[in-house]
């Protein structure tokens, strides 16, 4: 007689190779779980130094502008001391001129711009009137004075200018 080989089922074959199919699967869930929970951590915990970052980054993102702004500042200190002390208004006037124009530059290198008016049609966009006057030779709704310079920061609008326009009466 001849032997044949064993034909177990597959259940069989794996249990005489792991008695406990149901503990390893266990084990298998409860590292994915561990795992889970530690990237969620991970998660949670750079979902709030980004936030810390963020904040940290708002509280100083005008530093460098404010520095450059400073220079300003200790520019016009020195033409105020300067009239206090008696040197020639005239001089002390150029002096006030310059630091105004690095002002500007400053203000320019950060993205602000000034916002074009007389001359121009009103634009309720970019003006505010705050008169109407009359202008011989003056097409109706051109800005004729400017009260109060406006200003794009990297072109939006975040003062309008002031300004006064032609009309007929």
């Amino acid at each position: 007689m001849k032997s044949e080989p064993s034909q177990q089922k597959p259940e069989e074959e794996a249990k005489k190779t792991n008695p406990e199919p149901h503990l390893e699967q266990s084990a298998k869930v409860d590292d994915a779980h561990e795992q889970l929970l530690r990237l969620r951590a991970d998660f949670d915990n750079t979902k709030k130094r980004l936030e810390r970052d963020k904040i940290e980054a708002i509280r100083f993102a005008n530093e460098r502008l404010l520095v450059e702004i400073l220079h300003v500042v200790d520019n016009f200190d020195r033409a105020m001391n300067s009239l206090s002390e008696g040197h020639d208004p005239e001089k002390v006037k150029q002096g006030l001129k310059l630091a105004q124009d690095e002002l500007h530059k400053v203000l320019e290198a950060h993205g602000v711009k000034r916002v074009q008016s007389v001359g121009l049609l009103f634009d309720p966009k970019l003006h505010e009137a705050v008169g109407v006057v009359e202008a011989e030779g003056t097409k109706e709704g051109t800005v004729v004075d400017e009260v109060q310079k406006g200003y794009l920061l990297n072109g939006r609008l975040i003062r309008p200018s002031r300004v006064r326009i032609a009309g007929h009466k």
